[in-house]
């Protein structure tokens, strides 16, 4: 019954939230230092401006749309495993097939993963004028940007002129989104049970002799890298970049991070008591490190690994054997083929599959402050994730052109075709998508299954508001951001850093982070 009820557990989110945090705007600056609260605050107002309400916005570009009757252009900012070189033509299609829907035309502006995080910190910092961007609590950080009034509360908007976005997905999903009682982005609806693990070369695992179903935690793999590394000295076992490896491992950890990766505080997903923790200083994490410098040191990542941005043309030429994944999902495993050069690969699990807050808002779309035309951009959003045609051009480009259809009605990419970018989690409902080829029917209700049946964390509805502690967090998330890439590279040995890390986060108030994040979570789950 717990499991049943689990997906339902966030709708009284955001009704928590609103109780626990109030409805006061959020004020902080993701890259300023410790210092004194008000003199932060003070110049994050300076830098963001005052924050709109959803409803002020909807009226202004009501009255805009209503004077005009133009055209207006979306600027998105949407990051890519690697950049497309036909996307312009994507975009063109695009926009040609949006003259009969909307006044809209669309500029999408893409930038690797491995960039994403850096690109969207100037862009907001310099408040460019912009409509849409991805975000999450991994990349472009939800929760900071949220704090800093970068995103535009767009609850009245959804619910004036954009109803069928409520249609399309459980009301968890914008609970999720949801904080002070404010709507910050649209979740992308697609897997949302959290399963750590990843893709590894068949042939590899095949000569190593070990039966992939033993795999059950990253020291697993131990004997298959030996083995790709004695006989393939030229090929990494493992991509290690930017991204880091750590990050696709907090269930497998057993946490539930409460503020995204790069900030101190996070529960075990099945504490009862629901203590508040710094995941940093866990055993667990610290042999987690351990295992990256042992790896580091066997030569099993590529020694530049902390600065590489795009692997994508590597991974297709075999230069690595195995990839990490922070969500396995049904149906994944011809688009790792594909992305390994069409080479046969096996999935390896290291974690149940747990359904969390982090899992929902891991992939969504938030409109900005600075956006002139925000009626329009959820308008948008809604027909992206309503209308198969609209989603699929953005997913697989344009038919003939870029893939063709199997017999059954897959999509098999054309090589070389310029657009083939991988990511279809990262535009909209993935369950409107098309299936690739080697996928099996009945992928998304299978994957709809899995979000049902995977274990409630015991966090599951709790939305952490950072406003008390903004400070604290801009300058931890800092110091984490400094830290992090060097240990889980194994660069450095974590014996020697992780009390310089520690010591520097405790000074910075990781511990006052983790008391107020203690007291929102004592005061949900009393209310519960």
């Amino acid at each position: 019954m717990k499991r049943r009820r689990a997906m339902a557990l966030l709708l009284a989110a955001a009704m928590s939230v609103t109780a626990l945090a109030g409805c006061s705007a959020k004020t902080s600056n993701e890259e300023t230092k410790a210092g004194a609260e008000t003199k932060a605050g003070e110049e994050t107002k300076a830098e963001t401006g005052d924050t709109k309400t959803g409803e002020e916005s909807a009226a202004a570009g009501e009255e805009s749309q209503a004077a005009s009757g133009d055209v207006v252009e979306i600027k998105w900012y949407a990051p890519m495993s690697e950049i497309q070189a036909d996307q312009e033509s994507v975009q063109n299609a695009v926009n040609e097939y949006l003259k009969d829907k909307l006044n809209v035309q669309v500029k999408f502006i893409s930038t690797d993963f491995g960039s994403f995080d850096q690109k969207m910190q100037m862009v907001i910092s310099s408040q460019e004028e912009f409509d849409l961007c991805f975000t999450s609590n991994w990349c472009n950080n939800f929760y900071n940007n949220v704090n800093k009034n970068a995103f535009l509360d767009i609850g009245d908007i959804v619910e004036k002129e954009a109803p069928k976005l409520k249609e399309i997905m459980p009301e968890s999903g914008f609970a999720a989104a949801t904080v002070g009682g404010k709507l910050y982005a649209i979740p992308n609806y697609q897997i949302w049970a959290m399963t750590n693990g990843g893709y590894i070369v068949k042939d590899y695992v095949d000569k190593s002799g070990v039966d992939i179903s033993s795999v059950k935690s990253l020291k697993d793999l131990d004997p298959i890298f030996e083995s790709i590394k004695k006989d393939n000295p030229e090929v990494f076992p493992i991509i290690n970049s930017k991204q880091s490896i750590y990050g696709f491992t907090a269930a497998a950890l057993g946490l539930d991070e409460l503020s995204g990766m790069n900030v101190p505080g996070a529960v075990k997903y099945d504490d009862k008591e629901l203590k508040v923790v710094n995941q940093f200083a866990l055993p667990e994490v610290m042999e987690h490190f351990k295992l990256m410098r042992e790896w580091n040191q066997k030569g099993y990542f590529r020694p530049d690994a902390a600065t590489i941005t795009d692997y994508k043309a590597e991974q297709k030429a075999g230069k690595y054997a195995a990839i990490m994944a922070g969500t396995l999902k049904p149906g994944e495993t011809p688009v790792q083929k594909a992305d390994f050069g069409n080479k046969d690969v096996e999935q390896f699990r290291i974690s149940d599959s747990i359904l969390k807050t982090s899992g929902i808002n891991a992939t969504m779309i938030a409109v900005s402050r600075t956006s002139k035309h925000p009626v329009e951009a959820v308008k948008l959003l809604e027909l992206v994730n309503t209308d198969p045609v609209l989603y699929n051009l953005l997913c697989f480009g344009i038919e003939g052109t870029h893939y063709t259809k199997t017999e059954d009605g897959h999509v098999k990419p054309i090589e070389n075709s310029g657009y083939n970018p991988n990511v279809d989690w990262t535009f909209g409902n993935q369950f409107n998508g098309y299936l690739r080829e080697g996928q099996e029917d009945g992928v998304w209700e299978e994957t709809k299954a899995l979000n049902e049946a995977a274990i409630p964390s015991e966090a599951l509805g709790f939305v952490f508001d950072p406003e008390k502690v903004q400070t604290e967090i801009a300058s931890t998330s800092a110091i984490v951001t400094e830290y992090l890439l060097m240990l889980d590279t194994g660069a450095v040995d974590p014996e020697e850093k992780m009390p310089e890390f520690l010591d520097k986060l405790e000074k910075a108030g990781s511990q006052k982070i983790i008391d107020e994040m203690q007291t929102q979570i004592d005061a949900w789950k009393a209310a519960k």
